[in-house]
C-alpha cells in the first residue's frame, strides 16, 4: 500500500510539472526580450596535428540558436551548430609529424548555453543604441562523428567575442569567433604519442568556429518600456 501511494505521488508531481511547463513554456518562447537567429561561418581544429596555425584546413560550419535579452547589456544563448574538422601530418615540416604521416576528418553537432555581455548598450531599431562588441562564455556539449574515435561524446567549454549591429526594429546581424576547449585528445583520433609531445593548450583538443549570423525578433520590447527611452 505505501508502495502504491509512493508511486501515485510521483505521478502526481510529474502531472504537476508537466502542467506547469505546459504554462510557463508558451509564455517564456513569446517573451518579447527574445530572438532567433541563423548562423554560417567555418570550423577549424587545434591539436597534436596542428599547435598553434589558426584558421587551419577550415571547413563549413552551419546552426541556429535562441537568444534571450535580460536588458540592453546582458543575454543568455542557446545554440546548436553542426561543422566538420580535419587535419594531416604532412601540413607541417617537422620530421616527426613527416614520418608519422597522421590524418583525419570528422563532423561534430554542438549544442551549448552562453552568456552574452555587449560592452555598449544594444536596441533594436534605435540609432544610437544599434551596434557593439560582445563577449561570450558557456559550456556545451559536442558529438563527434568520425572512424577514426568511433564516435565521442564531451563536455566543451565555449568562449569568444563578437560585434552586432540592428539592421532594423526585428533584424540584426554580426560575426563571431569563437573557441572550444575540450576535456579530450581523440577529437583527431590520436592521443599525446609521449610526454616529450605533451602541451598545455593542445594536450586536450580544441576547436574554434568563426562566421556571421542573422537574427530575427519576435516583438518590441525595449522600445515599449520609458524606462529605455
Amino acid at each position: 500500500m505505501e508502495s502504491g501511494a509512493l508511486h501515485s505521488y510521483s505521478h502526481l508531481r510529474i502531472s504537476l510539472l508537466i502542467l506547469v511547463l505546459a504554462c510557463i513554456l508558451p509564455d517564456a518562447w513569446s517573451q518579447r526580450k527574445g530572438d532567433m537567429g541563423i548562423f554560417g561561418g567555418a570550423s577549424y581544429y587545434m591539436g597534436e596535428i596542428n599547435p598553434s596555425r589558426h584558421m587551419y584546413k577550415p571547413l563549413p560550419a552551419v546552426g541556429g540558436f535562441y537568444r534571450y535579452n535580460f536588458n540592453q547589456r546582458n543575454s543568455l544563448r542557446f545554440h546548436a551548430i553542426y561543422g566538420s574538422l580535419r587535419g594531416d601530418d604532412l601540413d607541417f615540416t617537422n620530421d616527426f609529424q613527416q614520418a608519422r604521416q597522421w590524418n583525419f576528418e570528422t563532423s561534430f553537432l554542438e549544442f551549448a548555453v552562453n552568456t552574452e555581455f555587449n560592452f555598449f548598450p544594444y536596441q533594436y531599431g534605435k540609432r544610437k543604441d544599434r551596434i557593439t562588441p560582445y563577449v561570450t562564455g558557456g559550456l556545451g556539449y559536442n558529438f563527434v562523428f568520425s572512424s577514426a574515435n568511433r564516435g565521442t561524446t564531451d563536455l566543451v567549454l565555449t568562449y569568444g567575442a563578437g560585434l552586432k549591429f540592428s539592421v532594423s526594429k526585428r533584424i540584426s546581424a554580426g560575426g563571431e569567433w569563437s573557441f572550444r576547449k575540450t576535456f579530450n585528445d581523440y577529437l583527431d583520433g590520436h592521443a599525446n604519442p609521449g610526454p616529450d609531445n605533451t602541451v598545455f593548450y593542445h594536450n586536450n583538443d580544441w576547436y574554434s568556429i568563426v562566421g556571421i549570423f542573422v537574427t530575427y525578433k519576435f516583438l518590441g520590447y525595449l522600445l515599449d518600456c520609458p524606462a529605455y527611452e
